[in-house]
């Protein structure tokens, strides 16, 4: 009887896909590096709130009733000398300016081209009595740089995503107004016991017989749980890096001025 040769038998096919190769964290390290200096040496395309004549707008619209209800996800110390006389026809880069999240050690950013001083503290331009146009101010105004994400994100139908994508703003106080935002940021601490990234705030200008407006700046609500607190603290480092950008060059009192950095884009209406 004739016999059926028997088949080797087949091997398995091996369908185990290998998990991705992770890089170092010497090679980690040095990718995070890379890729804060890419960062910083790009510009985002941001907008920026403007307070002209105490009217609050967006992309060049006036707010809702004059009231702006965000978050300030973070907030700067901003130094910056003018030597020429304010003209809003013709906005310029300041001649000297210094950007820090503290008041100490601050001094002249890098691109500055003719610093006025090493250091913030010492410089004459900060003296009381220094403003060439008289009166008893300084020549080199003392402000602040807001970042501000619209509040509407948390009505938003995914809010998590929405603090994740949404628009950031600028808006810089005067220097009038720094005081109002000091005791609303201590006001914050002292009863409540939160930061002002975690709180809606509103902010509103109201006539003032000094200085024409003064921003103002009220708290509405904490932000939310956990997961929203969450979402909002994950964006505080890219807010605090777009609080801490300049200029990319400073007025010479001999050479033409170049734009100022950060000027408003032509925006989708989200505050």
């Amino acid at each position: 009887m004739a016999t059926t040769p028997i088949k080797p038998a087949v091997p398995a096919v091996q369908t185990a896909v290998q998990a991705p190769a992770v890089p170092s964290q010497g090679r980690l390290a040095a990718l995070a590096a890379q890729a804060k200096e890419a960062a910083a040496s790009e510009r985002p395309s941001l907008s920026k709130i403007s307070l002209k004549a105490g009217v609050v707008s967006y992309a060049g619209q006036p707010v809702k009733d004059n009231r702006l209800a965000c978050i300030i996800l973070a907030a700067s110390y901003k130094n910056a000398l003018y030597k020429g006389r304010y003209d809003p026809n013709n906005i310029v880069n300041p001649n000297c300016f210094a950007l820090s999240t503290t008041d100490e050690g601050m001094a002249p950013d890098s691109v500055v081209s003719k610093p006025e001083h090493a250091t913030c503290e010492g410089c004459p331009n900060r003296e009381w009595g220094s403003d060439p146009n008289g009166g008893r101010g300084k020549a080199c105004k003392e402000t602040r740089r807001l970042v501000l994400l619209p509040a509407s994100v948390l009505d938003a139908e995914d809010p998590i995503k929405a603090i994740k994508e949404g628009e950031l703003a600028i808006l810089d106080i005067p220097v009038m107004s720094v005081k109002f935002y000091s005791q609303y940021v201590n006001i914050l601490s002292g009863s409540i016991g939160l930061p002002a990234w975690a709180c809606v705030t509103d902010i509103f200008t109201k006539p003032d017989p000094k200085s024409q407006f003064v921003v103002q700046f009220q708290g509405i609500k904490a932000a939310g749980g956990d997961d929203i607190l969450d979402a909002l603290e994950a964006r505080r480092n890219e807010a605090t890096r777009i609080a801490l950008i300049g200029y990319d060059s400073t007025v010479d009192e001999d050479a033409e001025p170049d734009a100022p950095a950060g000027k408003p884009s032509a925006a989708k209406k989200k505050y």
